[in-house]
């Protein structure tokens, strides 16, 4: 026997018997290790699979085993404010708080598995397996719901039916979204199967042709098609999984402007509160709303079609984030800032569970608020210079506002010589901007159809003739030739030529004068022989070089450029053909602009150079254009642009209204508004101070046309009248431009009165009041 004991001395031979077919136990090892190999083998590939499984893809299966679904919702933020010089707050995002409610809290019928989700919730393991304590807690739950909409109608002093009406649009709304999802995925669905049910039905069609062919081929080849067809068909599923949408798992808004102590009580008992929330929204507040409208400016909701200009600029992504609803400045500082005071709402993502429970959240991208702005002016000079002006305005309306009459309107700007702040920039009539923002139709329609205009921005948009303001510029061309001498003295008998045109106001003869005196003055005649002398080039290579024509770059929208002619070229002779043709630089139909009120004359205006019309030129407008008249036109900004570059020796500013950003937060540091200034090229020396002196005599000098309305013993006044004139029988425009002091020039201002008659007499008393506002808010000192 082969088990037998076998002496360890005996052969091979002996013991085996040679060649026997059980050698292969001579070597028992072997057999023992390919035996653990091919049970080892396998056990392997189970292991690995598990640790792969384990390791890396347990999430993906974990995140589908609880139904899991991820959210964003938006981290409200603030838009920045907007300030005064002195820190009054002209401007804020005050916050509102909301009252948010879960879906499944408000749902009537309650959902089903909603309501076993609560009950199972407030079980134990063993007490989830007794059916009557599931059904008992079930009831609680309801009875739950029930004191939460009485103790939610007692905290924020709503009724039980006023609370289920609001409760029922909500419902209605996520129930309307239901069905529209549901109908879309219907029909997904039948497009998804409908070529599933095509392979399908050509299969069994083509099963009664190869029947015959599968006797011959044999039952090897039927059986491969049969597994080929089931493994690579789409199995017509007719069972459909439970429809879901993400508004049945969020909250919604129930209540909008509850009260801070409504929240508290909710935020510190949310046990008594399940299913609520708070959240938070904000509006723009104007607590001084009569305060320099024009100049804050307003906010309005975005519409589709800027939405949608927004997205094709910016295809990887809107840096505001703008999304329906939100607002944008709509005019003045609000718009021109708006890059800066707009905060941009963070994102927080937000992961439930099947039965909405929120399983974790995480802040994708931290809001950022928007940064505040700080304007140059201070509201108290603002308020008592549109006090001023208002009262201006009335007083003459109430005088000259008989039937026929039109409206009468006016503005004060006041800049800094140096820098070009904008220290005041009053109007009137003027607006209430919460008025407009009331969101009344009757208030809005009011105030868009007053034929005064509240709402017009006369700072920067009122493009009139200047008058005999312009002759500062024209004082320049005239020195600046050289072949002007302005000590000697030209005759004027009030009249060029003709005793009924080309002359002086009222007629009034000068007899000899000069050019200080000139200015001094008024004298047209003067001028009228400057410029027969000059020609107009000169006069126009001034205008555009002291900015009119042209926007001054004023940090607000919708400036207008006023309206400078230009002269064709010169003919051999130097003068110019009846039939020639002139460039606007912007264009304009009109000999002699009236008031702004005619719509397309103002909007024509607007336009740029590059579509410039063209006008017959004639001699008489050099003439004309010299004395601040012809088809001349200005803005109020532009004249005390003027003053300034005068009063700081030929150094033409940049008006702006805003003084300095300031950070959101510590990291973002305070940035002072520096605009450019640029010195007046070719000037040459000593010519400004020679202007100078003249617009002091205006003031100082017994005939001076400012000197008996205009002159104060505190300090020394600069300045120049204009009165303007308009034509059709209207009055004519009133100006007052100038600077303070005399001697050391701080401010620069312009005072302007819609057809109220003559500049020394009704725009010089208002100067004249305006600085001594000056010096009682202490933006000057007296002498």
């Amino acid at each position: 026997m082969r088990n037998r004991p076998t002496p360890i001395f005996e052969s091979g031979s002996a013991r085996g018997g040679g060649g026997s077919a059980f050698d292969v136990d001579a070597e028992p090892g072997v057999r023992l290790v390919w035996l653990f190999v091919a049970m080892a083998l396998p056990l392997l590939v189970v292991a690995g699979r598990l640790i792969h499984l384990q390791g890396f893809v347990a999430e993906g299966f974990a995140v589908e085993t609880r139904h899991e679904v991820e959210s964003f919702e938006p981290i409200p933020t603030r838009n920045g404010r907007i300030l005064a010089s002195d820190g009054t707050v002209l401007a804020f995002d005050d916050e509102r708080h909301q009252l948010l409610v879960h879906f499944r809290w408000l749902e009537e019928p309650p959902n089903e598995n909603w309501l076993r989700h609560e009950a199972l919730a407030r079980l134990s393991r063993p007490e989830r397996r007794d059916k009557a304590k599931v059904e008992q807690a079930k009831v609680e739950v309801l009875a739950r719901r029930d004191e939460l909409w009485r103790s939610l109608a007692e905290l924020t002093e709503h009724s039980s039916d006023k609370l289920a009406e609001l409760r029922g649009r909500v419902q209605q709304r996520v129930e309307r979204i239901y069905r529209l999802v549901d109908e879309r995925r219907g029909v997904h669905r039948a497009n998804e199967q409908e070529p599933a049910r095509r392979a399908s039905e050509g299969f069994e069609n083509r099963g009664t042709d190869d029947h015959s062919r599968a006797r011959r081929a044999g039952f090897v080849e039927q059986a491969w098609d049969v597994v080929r067809h089931e493994l690579t068909t789409t199995p017509t599923r007719e069972r459909r999984e439970t429809l879901r949408i993400p508004e049945q798992s969020d909250y919604h808004l129930l209540l909008d402007d509850v009260s801070l102590e409504v929240v508290a009580e909710i935020e510190t008992h949310p046990e008594q509160y399940p299913g609520i929330r708070s959240g938070v929204t904000s509006r723009r507040v104007y607590p001084l709303g009569r305060v320099a409208p024009h100049l804050v400016g307003y906010r309005g909701e975005i519409d589709a079609e800027e939405l949608k200009a927004r997205r094709e600029r910016f295809p990887n992504g809107d840096p505001l984030d703008y999304l329906p609803g939100d607002s944008i400045g709509r005019s003045g500082i609000e718009q021109s800032y708006e890059h800066a005071l707009r905060g941009v709402r963070g994102q927080r993502k937000i992961v439930r569970d099947r039965h909405g429970t929120i399983v974790r959240s995480e802040v994708v991208r931290p809001s950022k608020p928007g940064r505040d702005v700080v304007l140059n002016f201070s509201v108290p000079l603002q308020e008592r210079a549109t006090a001023l002006l208002e009262e201006t305005v009335e007083a003459d309306t109430q005088q000259n506002g008989q039937a026929g009459n039109p409206p009468h309107g006016g503005c004060i700007v006041a800049i800094d010589v140096r820098t070009g702040a904008i220290l005041a920039a009053a109007v009137a009539p003027t607006f209430d901007v919460n008025d407009f923002l009331s969101g009344s139709e009757d208030v809005q329609q009011a105030l868009n159809s007053d034929s005064r205009r509240p709402m017009f921005p006369r700072a920067t948009q009122m493009e009139l003739p200047p008058g005999s303001v312009f002759k500062a510029v024209s004082a320049v061309a005239a020195l600046q030739s050289g072949r002007i001498d302005p000590d000697r003295q030209f005759e004027c008998i009030g009249y060029l030529k003709d005793p009924n045109k080309l002359r002086c106001y009222h007629s009034q003869a000068h007899y000899g004068t000069d050019l200080k005196m000139a200015i001094a003055r008024s004298c047209n005649v003067y001028f009228f022989k400057a410029a027969q002398t000059l020609g107009p080039q000169p006069l126009v290579h001034w205008a555009d070089e002291f900015g009119f024509g042209q926007r001054t770059g004023i940090d607000l929208p919708g400036e207008r450029r006023g309206h400078v002619p230009r002269p064709p070229e010169r003919e051999q002779k130097g003068r110019t053909k009846e039939s020639s043709t002139i460039e606007l630089v912007s264009a304009s139909d009109t000999l002699r602009p009236a008031s702004p009120w005619n719509e397309g004359e103002s909007s024509r205006t607007a336009q740029s150079a590059s579509r410039a019309k063209r006008e017959p030129w004639y001699d008489g407008d050099t003439l004309g254009l010299a004395i601040g008249q012809s088809r001349l036109t200005v803005t109020p900004l532009q004249i005390a642009r003027l003053m300034a570059a005068i009063a700081n020796d030929g150094w033409l500013v940049t008006p702006h209204v805003a003084r300095e950003l300031n950070g959101s937060g510590q990291a973002e540091a305070s940035v002072t508004i520096e605009p450019e200034r640029h010195r007046l090229r070719n000037l040459s020396e000593g010519t400004l101070a020679r202007v100078r002196e003249g617009l002091e005599q205006v003031v100082a000098h017994p005939q001076g046309t400012g000197f008996k309305h205009v002159g104060l013993k505190e300090v020394a006044i600069a300045g120049k009248t204009g009165t303007a004139e308009i034509g059709g029988g209207r009055a004519d425009h009133a100006w007052f431009a100038g600077y303070v002091p005399a001697d050391r020039p701080r401010i620069a201002f312009v005072v302007v009165l819609e057809q109220a008659g003559s500049g020394g007499k009704m725009a010089g008393p208002v100067a004249k009041k305006f600085v001594q506002l000056l010096l009682d808010q202490d933006v000057i000192r007296p002498d």
